[in-house]
């Protein structure tokens, strides 16, 4: 067995086997790689389409005239090597000019063109042409009104003075366009039942009186509007009224550390109220004791009251005690009548006695004159 091992023919057989090996081996990754190269070049070279949305530019002083009728974006179909097509849909390196430099005003008719396409690829734009209509720009500045939906408001609630961030707006186009412009308007969206203020950016538009949008340009686009909501209201007096039947005998007086309240509303609603006359229930009362009186339940068409709620002290006496009281008044002031008239006699007799003997001296001085 050692001497096979050791034969030089089995050596010259491995060595065969091992070429062998070799050779397959390496063949086989230059097949690999061939049909990968092909497989790339046959991508590179493949031909591809592809719809690419672009912005129309115009060439034309658009601060001299002003340009209606052309779509903002337009379609151009690409095809060619897919790595060009897909180039140019990834990077949109190329643009679609209408060209309107030597046009003047009217209406005219346009071919589209490109710029910037690779020449070996081949295009469509679609519309191929478009109709504009070119008008002498007319700029005018015009105040900026804010409109909003008052019903959206909760019952009672009004809106102040709008504040904006800016109150006037420019507005630019053709002469007719701008001849039929009737405000400018910033419409603010409020929500159901609004009780605080709003504050919304919010977009600018031109329109008719019929209230359509106008094709105009207008700038600022947006502005910043607040608008303040509030609840009126007022301070007014309050007073009581006896409500209900009281107890036989019984007499009540009201008395209250609330002697005004403040009122919110409408106004509408506060307009018609100078004071507040609140009814207190005195039914079955027999004795001092104190209640609570709602102002809302009183005044149902106010949104609120501060405080709606007053106590009110309610002192009973019994009819007897208070006609007493007035007898004793009465009486009081009778003694007091009396003794001033018996005061002014007594003054008055005293005067004239005074005036007595003021004459009779008189009269003896003009005596003793005559005597003389």
């Amino acid at each position: 067995m050692s001497k096979f091992w050791e034969s030089k023919w089995v050596y010259r057989l491995l060595s065969f086997v091992l070429a062998l090996g070799i050779f397959f081996y390496v063949n086989t990754k230059q097949v690999n790689n061939t049909r990968q190269t092909g497989t790339a070049n046959s991508s590179l070279l493949a031909t591809r389409s592809a719809t690419v949305k672009v912005p129309l530019q115009l060439n034309a002083d658009t601060t001299k005239y002003f340009i209606t009728g052309y779509p903002q974006n337009v379609k151009v179909r690409v095809s060619g090597s897919s790595a060009l097509v897909t180039a140019v849909k990834n990077t949109q390196n190329f643009r679609v000019v209408a060209n309107l430099s030597n046009l003047g005003v009217g209406k005219h008719k346009v071919k589209l063109t490109e710029e910037g396409l690779n020449q070996s690829l081949n295009y469509k734009i679609t519309p191929s042409t478009i109709n504009v209509n070119i008008q002498k720009r007319v700029n005018k500045t015009m105040p900026i009104e804010v409109k909003y939906n008052a019903d959206a408001l909760a019952e009672g609630y009004e809106v102040g003075t709008p504040k904006l961030s800016t109150n006037s707006a420019q507005v630019s186009g053709s002469r007719s366009e701008i001849k039929r412009i009737n405000k400018v308007v910033a419409t603010v969206a409020l929500s159901h039942n609004t009780k605080k203020d709003v504050t919304q950016n919010v977009s600018v538009q031109a329109v008719d009186s019929n209230g359509n949008t106008l094709n105009v340009v207008v700038l600022p686009e947006s502005v910043k509007v607040t608008l303040p909501v509030s609840l009126p209201s007022k301070k007014v007096d309050v007073e009581f009224k006896q409500s209900g039947t009281v107890a036989k005998d019984r007499v009540v007086a009201f008395k209250s550390n609330t002697d005004s309240v403040r009122i919110y509303g409408s106004r509408s609603v506060l307009a018609k109220i100078d004071k507040l006359t609140l009814p207190v229930d005195v039914s079955g009362v027999t004795s001092s004791t104190t209640k609570t009186v709602n102002v809302t339940d009183a005044y149902p068409d106010l949104v609120a009251a501060d405080p709606n709620s007053i106590k009110v002290s309610l002192k009973v006496t019994t009819e007897s005690s208070s006609e007493a009281g007035d007898a004793s008044s009465s009486s009081s002031e009778s003694s007091s009548d009396s003794a001033s008239s018996q005061s002014v006699s007594s003054s008055s007799s005293s005067s004239s006695a005074k005036s007595s003997s003021s004459d009779s001296s008189s009269s003896d001085s003009s005596s003793s004159s005559s005597a003389k």
